[in-house]
């Protein structure tokens, strides 16, 4: 079991064609020869459903948090959902979570294994002591529905399974990271009207708008990462009108971005062929000759796709 927990404690970069593993080949053929006879095609529906307690789902490999920072995973991640989605806001929700273990060697005498592959392609056990809270926007593609008998006993670990469960705890602080981020960025956007967080080409930038019709506007202490709109820095007194202008020499286009009554305006200028994704869902704008419009957004990711650029730039608004 030594060469699972050195396995997990590795932390496998996508962007490095180099994996950093520091196991020997025959380890590593150990961990491989585990997976080489399952089946990895994982079911899914076209449809998601609503998130609900019993659920498996996939989580997304990356994600952008709302402290503008890009988070991501050292391995792909399943999770049971232990609730049904909560609201933190009107666009924000969470769920609890227990993660899912294909290493059932690591297993206690009281942890459950399921030894039936056609659930999720694997035999499997639940981390039912590693339950996190984690936003639902992380939540990729529904897998199942599962029912977890749990069942509380004292029980008796090894060093090793003592291990593997440290180091599991510390790999879901991925999940709850986004919860953490959530609270925080709350907490200091009482300072700010909006913001936009943008990644584009490996990179993030955060874009805030101060609060608007205040003479002087008070600014708050921002990473290096983070800037004010122009408008802010010139200290003009702001209106609905002001906006959060995004343009960069290698996009096609620029972004300007209003918030008016609650609701996101996007302009796209000029009017160029793209796509505005939000939860794989297309959304329509309105266009003349000069600019592309999308109103009543409402606060969370987009993707936007250009036919004139091979990268897809994401955007948060909050």
């Amino acid at each position: 079991m030594d060469i699972i927990n050195k396995f997990l404690e590795s932390n496998v970069s996508v962007s490095n064609p180099k994996e950093d593993i520091l196991v020997t080949a025959d380890e590593v053929k150990r961990v491989n020869d585990i997976f080489s006879s399952l089946r990895t095609n994982l079911p899914n529906l076209r449809i998601l459903p609503k998130y609900r307690k019993g659920q498996i789902w996939t989580v997304k490999t990356h994600y952008l948090d709302y402290g503008g920072v890009f988070q991501q995973s050292n391995h792909n991640i399943l999770v049971l959902l232990l609730s049904d989605s909560e609201d933190l806001d009107d666009d924000t929700s969470f769920v609890r979570v227990c993660p899912l273990t294909p290493f059932i060697e690591a297993a206690s005498a009281t942890d459950q294994l399921c030894d039936d592959s056609s659930i999720v392609g694997f035999p499997f056990f639940v981390e039912t002591w590693n339950e996190q809270p984690m936003l639902t926007e992380l939540l990729d593609n529904f897998v199942a529905d599962y029912y977890l008998d749990v069942n509380e006993k004292d029980e008796v670990l090894s060093d090793e399974q003592k291990r593997f469960r440290e180091i599991e705890i510390s790999n879901a602080l991925y999940l709850n990271h986004s919860i953490t981020a959530y609270m925080n960025e709350m907490e200091r956007a009482k300072g700010f009207a909006f913001s936009v967080d943008l990644h584009l080409y490996n990179t993030v930038k955060t874009i805030h708008m101060p609060v608007l019709n205040v003479q002087k506007p008070k600014l708050v202490h921002l990473s290096d990462h983070e800037e004010y709109a122009q408008a802010a820095r010139m200290n003009n007194y702001l209106t609905e009108n002001d906006c959060i202008e995004v343009s960069d020499e290698k996009l096609p286009f620029a972004l300007k971005v209003r918030k008016k009554s609650g609701d996101y305006v996007l302009t796209i200028i000029p009017k160029v062929d793209v796509l505005l994704i939000k939860n794989g869902q297309e959304i329509h704008g309105m266009s003349n000759s000069e600019r592309l419009v999308f109103h009543g957004l409402r606060k969370g990711i987009y993707q936007i796709k250009s036919k004139k650029s091979d990268d897809i730039i994401t955007i948060r608004l909050k």
